[in-house]
């Protein structure tokens, strides 16, 4: 009796199974989301030259501000200041010269200007490591006597206050040279002489 059930069973279920199978054959596969798009990110608003000038001029002059308040400087070392600030505001304004260049430049490759060749890239760049060797032996000379003159509670705040100015003196230093030397390209921006940003 068993074997004549399961006689009659088995064709049943194949026959039932078919039509769920053909079914599943026919279905589209399921679509793959699209990517999405990128967005446009609107143009962020420039300034102008005269704005830019405003806000350089204003940190500039709340840099120096900050570290004679917080050097707390007596007439003797007012004086001895006044040299100080000299050089300091010759160093904002010439890499502030040098940003504009840079700029410019910059602005010509855009255009469609050629690059230079790589030996005059090399005079470029051996120009500005000069020209700022010149700036900090004259900043040095300057700080020399202002810093004798200091207590030894300001010689530490000058450490602190004055930090940027101690980094200027390494150069662009090791992670500038480990960011380059990660670039690519005998010509790229990485290369030596390449044009860089002005510090």
């Amino acid at each position: 009796m068993k074997a004549r059930i399961r006689r009659y069973l088995m064709p049943a279920i194949l026959a039932a199974m078919i039509p769920a199978t053909a079914v599943l054959a026919q279905a589209p596969p399921p679509q793959q989301p699209e990517p999405q798009q990128k967005r446009e990110r609107p143009d962020r608003p420039r300034l102008s030259p005269d704005a830019r000038k405003r806000l350089q001029e204003g940190r500039q002059e709340g840099r120096i501000a900050e570290i004679k308040q917080a050097l707390k400087l007596n007439d003797a070392q007012l004086k001895l200041w006044a040299p100080v600030e000299q050089q300091l505001r010759a160093r904002f304004a010439a890499r502030e010269q040098a940003r504009q260049d840079f700029e410019q430049r910059m602005e010509q490759r855009r255009q469609g200007a050629t690059a230079p060749p790589l030996p005059e890239m090399l005079d470029r760049a051996s120009q500005r490591m000069t020209e700022r060797a010149q700036r900090m032996q004259a900043f040095a000379g300057a700080f020399k006597p202002f810093y004798e003159g200091l207590s030894e509670e300001q010689k530490a705040v000058a450490g602190i206050v004055l930090r940027d100015m101690r980094g200027g003196m390494h150069g662009h230093g090791r992670r500038w040279a480990m960011g380059n030397h990660m670039r690519r390209g005998p010509s790229g921006p990485g290369a030596p002489g390449a044009e860089q940003p002005a510090r």
